[in-house]
């Protein structure tokens, strides 16, 4: 899978809920920084989501772009605009850094 389609299918899944869906898509070294957690390990993550991880039905993906080992997707999720960074290798997102303004968080 190229990382286009690597990106777009995580953040159809995040913004299904679909913690197997994401698990299925990350490499076992992946780790994740963003504004208010890090996550070193794809167990690590994916305990965080389990549980946690909500179904927004008005989500919208506005863009996704990419080479072959890098993709940024740009989306809206619980009326949070997001970008996010991914890079791939092997068919797996190994590592991804995700940008949002916190101010809407509660």
């Amino acid at each position: 899978m190229d990382s286009e389609i690597l990106a777009k299918s995580f953040v159809e899944c995040f913004c299904k809920a679909d913690v197997e869906g994401i698990d299925s898509l990350l490499s076992i070294q992946f780790n994740l920084k963003g504004p208010l957690l890090e996550f070193d390990s794809k167990q690590e993550y994916i305990d965080s989501l389990n549980g946690n991880l909500e179904a927004d039905p008005e989500a919208k993906i506005f863009s996704v772009i990419g080479n072959a080992n890098e993709a940024t997707a740009f989306y809206k999720y619980r009326g949070n605009l997001i970008g996010q960074l991914f890079r791939c290798k092997e068919g797996k997102i190994y590592e991804t850094v995700l940008v949002f303004d916190t101010k809407n968080i509660a």
